[in-house]
């Protein structure tokens, strides 16, 4: 700890007045500081906000960039760079330094002229054909966060080998002295043109399946629709009134501001951050609650049972289920079902989507958790001549994108998406919840529960470390009432069937999970994150 503090306060790059403040801190404050470095991992990086070595600061920030802007002009000729921010605090200072850093170093930069969510960003790195793309974001994490995401020129999250190099160039930086910003007036300085946006929107329009019904019955559709505090408001807004829904937004959400005060951690998982809706949504009798994270690439829902007259919380599994089902049933009523049409879903997703791509007769693909993986898998199609051809992709934490016009989670098509949808179950007088039990009638009950258990801080990382250890080392024989069958191990990449000692591979690239196949086809995951 005092080793890098020290560094901090003889280091050239660090300005006079943050030494002043580093000079001023408290033992128990250098210690959260600088306990270690905020390391670039396999997307970016991400901690909380501050001076010091583990924190999110211009100086981590400017690192990151700087180590980014060697490693793309080593691998790459002209390369380019997106870059957008959400409304956290400091988001857009970061995204603005970013920029100024890699026009330095003579990499020229798009620079969103205002908040944007993920999935644009995503979607912009391949229609600017960029080379990479960052975004400022922390997601759904409090306030006190924040991040630093890159993208691959495809538009996805980089994954190996390329993670690996830029992790390589970022560690090689010893100091702040290469810190150096061009002006903003620079030559190689771009605001990205209003055309990027425009066409994200007519993208997600390409996910509407039923216009037609759309002009008939949308008006009749009563959509409660909140941002938390974040980007979605813009885009949603835009499609909900482009096709006439009969919306109301919860208003004290929808208004930016990086302290997220009516959501002070804004999870559409998080049944607290659905107060106001639910209550907005009582007064419109709203069929259906949409909210969307921050950043914009989650959703959540809450549905009406017209029954009680109460609203249901679904889960990211339950909501990407029904959007499969809807989208391959629609889509092979219309004949439109190719015998390459693909589905693709994480590890710790649902079986229930199994059982429906089984019954369309469509491919499905399974991943480890993260979009990043989902985003290989595409690209993979790509690759080898279209061979599959993606209709839907979502994994269980509350994050799905329809086609493939970006290559991260998008919570502004799934609002267009599950507002078409209830129009077109509301036709045959039924509501999402109805559906949904028709799902489980059709193809068996599938319950589920997740469990998120926060240890924050230099002493919840370890100890997090230390529980991961525990469960690889000693493996429990019972979960509950439940026997372990076998334990699959992503970071050793093997699976070990308990009754025969036999052990098999995950087939998957290594990662930190650990999964326990049971008896009656349950199961449980545990990972870190």
């Amino acid at each position: 700890m005092n080793d890098r503090y020290n560094k901090w306060l003889n280091d050239n790059g660090i300005s006079e007045s943050d030494k002043e403040i580093l000079k001023n801190m408290t033992e128990k404050e250098k210690e959260e500081s600088f306990s270690s470095d905020l390391e670039f991992g396999t997307a970016g990086i991400r901690g909380l906000m501050g001076l010091g070595s583990n924190k999110m600061n211009k100086y981590t920030v400017g690192k990151a960039t700087v180590g980014l802007a060697n490693y793309l002009n080593k691998h790459h000729d002209n390369p380019s760079v997106v870059i957008a921010y959400d409304t956290r605090n400091n988001s857009s200072d970061y995204a603005l330094d970013a920029a100024l850093i890699l026009n330095y170093y003579g990499i020229k930069t798009y620079l969103f002229k205002e908040y944007t969510s993920t999935p644009e960003l995503s979607f912009a790195v391949k229609y600017l054909n960029c080379t990479s793309g960052i975004v400022i974001t922390s997601s759904h994490n409090p306030k006190e966060y924040n991040g630093y995401k890159v993208y691959n020129n495809k538009g996805g999250q980089i994954v190996p080998p390329e993670d690996d190099l830029i992790i390589k160039e970022v560690n090689s930086l010893d100091n702040f002295e290469s810190l150096k910003y061009a002006p903003k007036n620079n030559e190689l300085f771009y605001i990205t043109p209003d055309e990027v946006h425009e066409s994200f929107v007519k993208e997600n329009e390409k996910a509407i399946i039923h216009k037609e019904l759309l002009d008939k019955y949308a008006k009749d559709i009563k959509v409660t629709y909140s941002s938390l505090h974040g980007v979605g408001i813009k885009t949603a807004k835009e499609l909900l009134d482009k096709y006439k829904f009969n919306y109301n937004i919860v208003k004290e959400q929808c208004i930016y501001d990086g302290n997220f005060t009516t959501a002070p951690e804004p999870n559409p998982e998080y049944e607290k951050n659905y107060e106001l809706g639910i209550k907005y949504a009582k007064e419109n009798d709203s069929d259906i609650i949409i909210l969307t994270d921050p950043d914009a690439d989650r959703l959540g829902v809450y549905v009406k049972d017209v029954k009680t007259n109460e609203y249901i919380q679904f889960t990211g599994n339950m909501t990407g289920n029904l959007i499969a089902e809807y989208i391959l049933s629609q889509k092979k009523s219309r004949g439109e079902l190719k015998v390459n049409s693909a589905v693709i879903k994480t590890i710790v997703s649902s079986n229930l989507t199994d059982a429906i791509c089984e019954h369309y007769g469509v491919k499905m693909f399974e991943t480890l958790t993260g979009f990043k993986n989902i985003a290989k898998i595409i690209r993979g199609f790509e690759e080898n001549n279209n061979s599959y051809n993606c209709l839907f992709s979502y994994e269980e934490s509350y994050g799905c994108i329809i086609g493939t016009h970006a290559r991260d989670k998008d919570g502004i098509v799934a609002v267009m998406m599950l507002s078409e949808m209830t129009a077109y179950y509301k036709e045959q007088n039924k509501t999402l919840w109805d559906q949904m039990n028709d799902m489980y009638k059709k193809y068996g009950y599938y319950k589920e529960k997740n469990f998120s258990i926060v240890h924050k801080g230099i002493e919840g990382a370890e100890k997090i470390k230390l529980i991961m250890e525990d469960m690889r080392n000693n493996p429990p024989k019972k979960l509950g009432k439940y026997n372990v069958l076998s334990v699959g191990d992503y970071l050793t990449g093997k699976i070990k069937n308990n009754q025969t000692g036999e052990e098999t591979s995950t087939g998957m690239a290594k990662s930190n999970v650990l999964y326990y196949y049971l008896n009656d086809n349950a199961w449980c995951a545990v990972r870190p994150s």
